[in-house]
């Protein structure tokens, strides 16, 4: 099994079935469907990265009387590319080689920048085309009569739509990245969610936990000044 190469995941028997009943890529000595782990298929993102030293310590953690205290994570920001799964889900899928026209043009996969603006949202414009999962997850490899019954089904509703099968799998292209859109909007909500139950209260409070925290927080910050009891946070 390998992340770099998952196309060598399955079997060779089982490989070498695909490859014949599906036919090579165009001009390239790669089969047209393959089968692979998901959990072994990356995809590059640019961006902000913010890097954690150690098992990522919680900024507001529970101490052992209950109460929730602070903890400075040591972490570094760079801008660079990182690799994260490319579906969310587990176990074999099928996937099928699209050509580099899918994820539109080159000048349109430039035009998708990272936070910082600087460098590409993704890795390197497709220009052999890639491949994307159609079938699966499944937790065993199937069939291979079942797996051929699957593509035979597939290319047979392909002939039927070739004029909207590049749009539809833009459309998928869409909706993956509106995916990550809605998990950002919860990780942000999490965060507000944190900010006004968690960190409110203590910068409103008088006791003396609380002070041990803002004083804490003046350090991290590298304020010059003493920080009470804030009323309106």
């Amino acid at each position: 099994m390998s992340l770099t190469h998952p196309e060598n995941d399955a079997p060779k028997q089982v490989q070498e079935f695909l490859a014949k009943i599906g036919g090579k890529v165009p001009g390239q000595d790669r089969p047209m469907w393959r089968i692979v782990l998901a959990q072994n298929c990356v995809a590059k993102r640019g961006g902000i990265l913010h890097e954690i030293e150690g098992e990522a310590p919680s900024i507001f953690a529970p101490g052992p009387d209950g109460k929730t205290y602070y903890s400075r994570p040591h972490d570094s920001v760079t801008a660079g590319m990182i690799e994260l799964p490319k579906y969310v889900c587990e176990g074999w899928i099928v996937e099928k080689w699209f050509p580099p026209s899918t994820w539109g043009t080159p000048e349109e996969w430039a035009g998708h920048k990272a936070e910082d603006g600087s460098r590409l949202l993704c890795e390197d414009y497709p220009s052999r085309g890639d491949y994307w999962m159609l079938i699966g997850p499944f937790e065993h490899i199937p069939e291979l009569t079942d797996l051929e019954t699957a593509i035979r089904m597939h290319q047979q509703s392909e002939q039927n739509r070739p004029a909207n099968y590049d749009a539809y799998f833009r459309q998928v292209m869409r909706d993956e990245a509106a995916a990550r859109a809605i998990a950002k909007a919860k990780m942000v909500a999490d965060l507000n969610y944190r900010r006004k139950n968690e960190l409110v209260p203590v910068l409103k409070s008088t006791s003396l936990e609380a002070q041990r925290f803002r004083n804490q927080l003046t350090e991290a910050t590298g304020l010059q000044e003493h920080l009470g009891a804030v009323h309106n946070a």
